[in-house]
């Protein structure tokens, strides 16, 4: 998508270039501006829509009913969001290569193959009629948008080439399936366990399998909690157990190569699509008041970003928080009676199954014994290509499916080469309830009622984090997750030979990982294993590792008399846990090394906080990685060893393990036979490496080196990522403290340290003691449109670490509005 879009950014910034003159440069600034003033006809209305608009161009929506309510929501969206929103449809069915040419060609095979629109046309097809007149009136209003102010639409969509069409239900219903295809990334899990079983045998290979360590379980040995809101503190003391296990039957080398094997997503590494919340009953804060926190980690990088804030004002409904565009309602924020954030659940809902061919007929596999045929999709991708004629020419795609899903080896780049053949296996492409579960949210009455509209979802893999404005408090996973039965999911397998099912059921949605008022008196997700003591079923084999979770806890078991301000403090704190593992041991390996003892002295009296300014933690990153990369590569080679690192929920908490054993063989450089090397040897000549490495970037004093100055952060136009000009079109750089174990995030790329790519995508705390408003802050804006201070004026308040108000009650939406639109029908 990225190398699509950049080829946009040439076209705006030569036409910004050549204007040249002060008056075409208005000329341009005028185009971009929306509509927010006077009255704008919105048809099928049945009463008037009030939309006002404050300082930040957060809109604020006041309807007589609920339908015309979410039918203004959909029109309002697309004023502010339509070229991401054409963008993001596009990406999902698989038409980018219309527009962009043979680059998007890959993008399209994938989401063909997956068959996101496939599922949501079929999906759509099984929804209750209230939850169909529900999507459909936000349909109809961006419908509206489209269709009768053309004269408003961004001239982003020119420079892009899209003409937007009209959107449908299933439109929107794909969108969830693509939420669920993005946030279900055991798979890539699956494939690295498999590629080290193949590389070193199930025995070695379970040696450095992911590790689960859970504060709140029982540690073996002790008595566990009675009743699940009861939950002990963090102590010393932690769970921990392997998430992977290979029994024999399908642990067997099948010989995977990532390099061909990319369908879902598009790269092995995941490099930190997760989140923080948490929520803090009447006893810790300082309101008497339940309060909510949350700040999504997301590549927020592209401007206005993914969220789109919005107030909804409608009997029965007082709601404000932020919105995915293409879903109405929102997904984080606060209603009349209950405040609400995700996190990233990583429930695993997606398996790799190793099929076989008949050897009569290659047209049919095998299953229970007996030749059935492959049922077989036909389809056309249309590229633009200026030398076919018409400017046009069509890529024919064939899918071919086995009753647990399509075939994913069968294209170049989404399968390995040879003759195996492999299946995948999701829960979008099996559950198509009639239910999206985002449809009672605006609605709940409390905390508990919240809690039973979040086990409706099946397909949106979040925890939830809830308070309501009685002091409730409590968190959900939601998530329709198999039971497997015989396997656990970790491994591609083999289909049961007897042909049955090896997904038998469903987690029950009340046994779902989740708490009720602990005694604790607060409740907190960051991706981490939140699964309860003594959970009887499998969930999943990637999770985070539980350092943000860690430092949460400390500091939400010591919280007193909370504020708004101590909760944005604490969504900003860099103190690195998983630097403890290793920092003291890195010391002692460098000390009096007169190469390496500056190094060691900084690191000396570092206190394992991430400050933008200070050497020690950018001397830390560079020896974490290199430590790491020289652990695994002389037995993984760098292809896997890179594979590995690149996604690290899968190997942090282990090597955190093996850490503690200095002497453990993976620390031995097998490619050397005279001797046996330990910790302390590969910690030497990994400081050979970084020494040489920073003196390059930024000169030979130790003393004067920055953790900001390599860990940056860049905000970008759509259409210009890269090179002179982003300055033009809104971008902006800045320099980052935290890091990917901190609670204020900044994941960087592990084999492209140290720029952060994966951070908080917005900030929000909600006290229930503060009637009026929330606080919050978009890392991007509200409106995509260019040359218009909405586009990135939070990001820069966002980089600050400033917050703003998002208005919850009506006279204050009034106070602040800038700017009025009456929508309008007359029939």
């Amino acid at each position: 998508m990225m190398t699509v879009l950049r080829r946009l950014a040439w076209g705006l910034l030569g036409a910004v270039l050549s204007l040249g003159a002060l008056a075409s440069w208005r000329v341009l600034d005028a185009a971009g501006h929306l509509q927010v003033n006077g009255r704008m006809k919105l048809a099928g209305l049945t009463a008037p829509v009030k939309v006002l608009r404050d300082e930040l161009g957060v809109p604020y929506i006041f309807a007589q009913n609920t339908p015309d309510l979410i039918r203004a929501q959909g029109f309002v969206t697309a004023q502010h969001r339509l070229l991401q929103m054409e963008l993001f449809r596009a990406t999902w069915r698989g038409e980018l290569a219309a527009t962009f040419g043979p680059d998007a060609l890959p993008s399209d095979v994938r989401m063909r193959v997956l068959g996101l629109q496939r599922n949501g046309q079929a999906h759509a097809a099984k929804l209750s009629d209230a939850s169909r007149a529900w999507l459909q009136a936000y349909v109809d209003g961006v419908n509206a948008y489209i269709a009768d102010h053309t004269a408003d639409h961004p001239f982003e969509l020119k420079l892009a080439g899209l003409v937007p069409t009209p959107w449908q239900v299933s439109d929107l219903v794909a969108l969830v399936h693509y939420v669920n295809y993005t946030h279900a990334t055991n798979f890539k899990s699956e494939v690295i366990g498999q590629m080290l079983i193949d590389k070193l045998g199930a025995e070695r290979a379970l040696t450095i399998a992911p590790l689960s360590t859970s504060p709140d379980r029982t540690p073996p040995g002790r008595a566990a909690s009675s009743g699940q809101g009861v939950v002990k503190s963090v102590t010393p003391g932690i769970a921990v157990e392997s998430l992977a296990n290979a029994p024999a039957a399908y642990a067997a080398n099948l010989g995977l190569q990532w390099s061909q094997l990319t369908v879902a997503p598009e790269t092995l590494n995941h490099q930190g699509l997760g989140s923080n919340n948490w929520a803090v009953g009447p006893g810790r804060s300082q309101s008497g008041k339940a309060m909510v926190v949350n700040d999504p980690h997301l590549d927020n990088r592209i401007l206005p970003g993914t969220w789109h804030p919005v107030g909804l004002f409608a009997p029965g409904i007082q709601a404000v928080g932020a919105a995915l565009p293409g879903v109405p309602g929102i997904l984080v924020g606060r209603t009349a009676h209950v405040a609400f954030g995700v996190t990233n659940a990583y429930g695993d809902v997606q398996d790799l199954y190793v099929e076989t061919l008949d050897p009569a007929n290659p047209t049919h596999y095998l299953d229970g014994g007996k030749s059935v045929p492959f049922t077989v999709v036909t389809e056309t991708i249309r590229i633009k290509d200026k030398a076919a004629p018409g400017g046009v020419r069509e890529h024919a795609l064939t899918v071919r499916f086995t009753r647990r899903g399509p075939v994913v080896t069968d294209h170049e780049g989404l399968g390995p080469k040879g003759q195996q053949v492999l299946s995948l296996r999701t829960t979008a492409h099996e559950l198509h309830p009639p239910v999206l579960g985002v449809e009672g949210l605006l609605t709940a009455p409390d905390a508990q009622a919240f809690d039973r509209e979040v086990q409706k979802m099946d397909l949106m893999l979040f925890n939830f984090v809830f308070g309501d404005d009685q002091g409730n408090i409590g968190h959900r996973a939601s998530g329709a997750v198999p039971i497997r039965n015989g396997a656990d999911g970790g491994f591609p397998r083999k289909p049961r030979a007897d042909g049955t099912d090896d997904w038998t059921g469903y987690i029950p949605k009340d046994r779902m990982p989740g708490m009720f008022n602990p005694q604790r008196a607060w409740v907190g997700t960051a991706n981490h294993d939140t699964r309860p003591d003594n959970f009887p079923w499998y969930y999943t084999t990637y999770v985070a590792p539980d350092y943000r979770y860690r430092r949460m806890a400390e500091v939400l078991n010591q919280g007193k008399h909370m504020t708004v301000a101590d909760h944005w403090a604490l969504m900003a704190d860099d103190r690195n846990l998983q630097s403890d593992v290793l920092r003291t041991t890195l010391v002692a390996a460098l000390k009096g090394d007169p190469q390496h003892d500056d190094l060691a002295r900084l690191l000396e009296k570092w206190d394992g906080i991430d400050r933008a300014e200070q050497a020690a933690p950018l001397i830390y990153q560079a020896l974490y990685r290199e430590v790491a990369l020289a652990t695994f590569r002389d037995e993984l080679g760098d292809d896997l060893t890179h594979s590995m690192l690149s996604t690290w929920y899968y190997w942090q908490q282990r090597f955190d393990a093996l850490v503690a054993q200095p002497d453990d063989p993976w620390f031995d450089d097998v490619t050397t036979t005279a001797r046996t090397e330990n910790l302390r040897d590969l910690i030497r000549l990994a400081a050979y490496r970084v020494q040489t490495e920073l003196v390059a970037a930024q000169g030979p004093d130790a003393s004067q080196w920055r953790w900001g100055k390599a860990h940056t952060l860049n905000f970008v136009s759509p259409l210009r990522r890269k090179g002179a000009g982003q300055s033009l079109v809104g971008g902006f750089g800045v320099e980052r403290p935290g890091s990917g174990d901190t609670l204020n995030r900044g994941v960087y790329d592990f084999m492209q340290p140290y720029a952060a790519k994966f951070f908080a995508s917005m900030r929000v705390v909600v006290d229930f003691g503060v009637p009026d408003r929330i606080d919050a802050v978009l890392a991007g804006g509200v409106s995509e449109r260019h040359f218009q201070r909405n586009q990135a004026d939070q990001a820069h308040a966002w980089a600050k670490g400033e917050r703003r108000s998002w208005w919850f009650t009506p006279e204050q939406a009034e106070a602040h509005a800038r700017s009025r639109v009456e929508l309008f029908f007359d029939k």
